[in-house]
């Protein structure tokens, strides 16, 4: 929870509406629910939240329902994105009883045949079913759940995927009340698809969909008299687990080695969920299957640097070149540092300073013009950019690095991927595959 708080922090409120990276010229009304709905989970989990911010986005949220709803003008299927919104906005409003039923049953009504997510249908059931229209909000719930997610557009434009709405669609039956066997059965469907994932070589997880799947579990474990007890067996030792509502083991490198097996009794269904974490021993493989990333250095003054031991206090220009071969409007560039060197932000030196200097036909000075950035971070360890790359298109992002700490480090290779589709990345080559720093 701390963490999401810090997360909102990097978003900005204007007039009760957020914008995703703080920015004065853009705002997305697509996350004023999301984090309205956010702020009423964490008042009622017991945080202190601020109520000024919280009622700013449900007075938005409300005017913009009683007002006929955000157009999302210039955006793909913006009448479907239109009623998406309407009905999460009505759910949130609905959760403090300030949902306008009329509003309500005529989307219901008349503007049901523009959904084309399930999850926007079952957020609007469930607004009707809150505000006391059990009939319509069942019929709405019904037709969420008999939509396939695989109908869902490759990109909606809601930071969502058929995975993350399907596990919040349950959620969200149980965190109010009205759920059923046959839509929980839908959580078998999830567990196939992870492990479609899993056994395809790849399990990346947008963030959305790491929500949605501990909200899930969080909803599944509500109320849940069913226990869990078995035989726990590593290697030759086997232990007996008593009875529980939950049971979970950390098991380092020898502990696998020796082999685990759980043998569980109980009250079917169970659930089961397994992480593992660690570090690679070979960098990933250079993969432009979805989007190209590659990586170039120069010195101060725009020529390309030979690679070389760098001396102790001396800079370098990194320049990333990304060409994504699918549209990604929320494409994320992360590029981590070899130790050794520590990042440095342009727009904090002196700009005359690179008033003149050309990397590659860009001028450093004006490079902002070289990709289309929604946003950029300079942390400790990595470069992070935030981008709309249209398909075919190339962009260019760059950033200052300088030597600090004297040693031979791996230069870990750049990575590109879709924020909300991760399954589509690309993974650049490491050149120099190392760098070492030197005292001057």
């Amino acid at each position: 929870m701390e963490g999401a708080f810090g997360r909102l922090a990097s978003m900005q409120v204007a007039n009760g509406n957020f914008s995703m990276w703080g920015s004065d010229d853009y705002i997305n009304p697509a996350l004023t629910p999301y984090i309205a709905e956010f702020l009423l989970d964490a008042k009622e989990a017991g945080f202190a939240v601020p109520e000024n911010v919280l009622q700013k986005a449900l007075n938005r949220i409300s005017e913009d329902l009683l007002s006929g709803g955000n157009q999302f003008y210039g955006q793909d299927r913006r009448d479907a994105l239109k009623f998406a919104n309407q009905a999460y906005s009505g759910y949130v409003l609905a959760r403090v009883n300030r949902a306008p039923l009329g509003t309500l049953r005529t989307l219901w009504d008349n503007e049901r045949s523009k959904a084309v997510t399930g999850l926007s249908l079952v957020h609007l059931g469930v607004a009707l079913s809150l505000q006391g229209d059990s009939k319509r909000g069942q019929a709405a719930i019904a037709a969420g759940f008999a939509r396939p997610g695989t109908d869902r557009p490759a990109w909606f434009g809601d930071y969502g995927s058929p995975l993350r709405d399907d596990a919040l669609m349950i959620a969200l039956l149980h965190e109010r009340g009205l759920a059923k066997p046959e839509y929980d059965a839908r959580v078998v469907n999830l567990g196939r698809e992870l492990d479609a994932r899993r056994n395809s070589g790849w399990l990346w997880l947008s963030t959305q969909e790491q929500v949605a799947l501990a909200r899930l579990g969080k909803a599944l474990m509500a109320n849940q008299k069913k226990l869990v007890s078995g035989e726990l067996a590593i290697g030759g030792k086997v232990e007996n687990i008593e009875a529980r509502k939950v049971f979970a083991r950390v098991f380092d490198m020898a502990q696998l080695a020796q082999g685990v097996r759980f043998s569980p009794q109980g009250e079917a269904p169970m659930f089961a969920s397994l992480d593992v974490a660690g570090i690679p021993r070979q960098a990933p493989a250079p993969d432009n299957t979805h989007i190209g990333i590659e990586r170039s250095w120069y010195g101060t003054d725009g020529k390309p640097w030979t690679p070389r031991p760098l001396k102790e206090g001396e800079a370098l220009i990194v320049r990333l070149g990304i060409t994504a071969n699918v549209s990604m409007p929320d494409a994320l560039v992360t590029d981590l540092l070899p130790a050794g060197l520590e990042i440095e932000n342009f727009n904090l030196g002196d700009a005359k300073q690179w008033a003149d200097v050309v990397v590659d036909g860009v001028e450093i000075s004006d490079r902002a013009r070289a990709a289309d950035v929604k946003h950029e971070e300079f942390r400790d360890d990595r470069y992070v950019a935030a981008l709309n790359l249209p398909r075919g298109g190339k962009a260019h992002v760059f950033y200052l690095v300088r030597a600090v700490t004297p040693g031979t480090y791996t230069v870990p290779p750049p990575l590109a991927e879709d924020m909300y589709r991760p399954d589509l990345r690309g993974v650049g080559r490491s050149n120099p595959t190392t760098i070492t720093v030197v005292q001057p």
